[in-house]
């Protein structure tokens, strides 16, 4: 009877889905599928494939991932301006990196004005106005990498200044303001000799990097390097002090029939070919890639660039400061550019 009672009761529950009962399994599937994912989609994207909207490989939201690119954490967008030309005023939470690809203009940043020029990076912190202006005399297009973070945060937070907005929309936006406001009026340093003193002056060091430290790197206050990797040139890196951290930013130059070194790395890595054509070989497969594409690089991928035409060819690289880098951010060489002279 007893039995009867206890097949009786459990027979009544609502059925549950397996992965309730085998999450590591269903989370092996998950990430197996990915995988799928990562292995069909191209690793080089013309712009004929870019997604629609503002993000060429999709917008910044973490389930948009593998739709475009076989990448989860980077997406990237463009911003092409007319001469003369400019943006409504922005903001949002997350900091933003610019590559000026071409032309020249200046972007406002809370009302201090910056100029810049091809080839420089213009670096915009966390919540705070910009707004882009292309020069009377030519246009500009810029490259503007993004991290896909701050959606699985809830940080994916944007406000077009321009009006049209409604009563709620107003209200939601002054709390952010003010929240913000609040976080930046800390800049007294914490003398205790707790750690978690520590934890408690870092808001007020981090709003000294962001008054102090610059928002615009120019191109020619980047010195190119000879590396076992190729010819680079490193505008943001660990190394480098600014006004905000999100992207490791570098260029590399390969002379006609040249080819980099070959590597691997935990980050994932996207690139912009600037000038010139050639392909990438990753773990052995060959990918073509011309002047306007994207290159996508994802974790753990042997690969090298190699240029097959008759001019240089240049590349713009970026991967993320933070993730990836837990005792695992080194780069593995496998074997050296094909210039390098020790």
């Amino acid at each position: 009877m007893a039995q009867k009672n206890r097949d009786s009761h459990e027979g009544s529950q609502p059925e549950t889905a397996a992965e309730h009962y085998y999450d590591y399994e269903a989370r092996f599937v998950k990430q197996k599928r990915e995988q799928e994912r990562i292995n069909i989609l191209p690793r080089v994207i013309k712009p004929a494939m870019f997604a629609k909207g503002e993000f060429a490989l999709g917008d910044l939201r973490v389930f948009s991932r593998y739709t475009v690119a076989p990448l989860s954490m980077l997406t990237c967008g463009f911003l092409d301006l007319r001469p003369g030309a400019q943006t409504e005023p922005r903001r949002m939470m997350p900091s933003l990196i610019a590559y000026i690809i071409e032309g020249s203009g200046e972007v406002i940043q809370d009302g201090l004005k910056i100029p810049f020029a091809s080839g420089d990076v213009v670096i915009i912190p966390p919540y705070t106005t910009y707004q882009f202006i292309a020069h009377e005399q030519q246009g500009l297009r810029a490259w503007l990498p993004q991290i896909r973070l701050w959606h699985g945060q809830g940080l994916l937070w944007r406000e077009s200044l321009s009006n049209g907005q409604n009563e709620n929309e107003s209200t939601s936006d002054q709390k952010v303001a003010e929240l913000f406001q609040s976080r930046r009026q800390s800049r007294a340093q914490v003398n205790g000799k707790t750690r978690y003193d520590w934890f408690l002056s870092r808001l007020a060091d981090e709003n000294r990097i962001e008054r102090e430290n610059p928002r615009l790197i120019g191109a020619a206050n980047c010195a190119w390097e000879s590396t076992r990797q190729g010819r680079l040139k490193f505008y943001i890196s660990r190394w480098t002090e600014v006004a905000a951290r999100g992207l490791d930013l570098m260029a590399q130059e390969i002379a006609p029939s040249e080819r980099s070194g070959e590597h691997r790395h935990i980050f994932e890595e996207l690139l912009l070919v600037v000038k010139g054509r050639g392909y990438d070989l990753h773990d052995g497969t060959q990918h073509r890639w011309a002047e306007g594409d994207l290159i996508c690089v994802p974790p753990m991928i042997v690969h090298q660039h190699v240029n097959d035409g008759n001019e240089s060819a240049q590349v713009i690289s970026v991967w993320p400061q933070q993730p990836g880098h837990e005792l695992l951010g080194g780069i593995e060489q496998i074997s050296n550019a094909s210039d390098w002279k020790s």
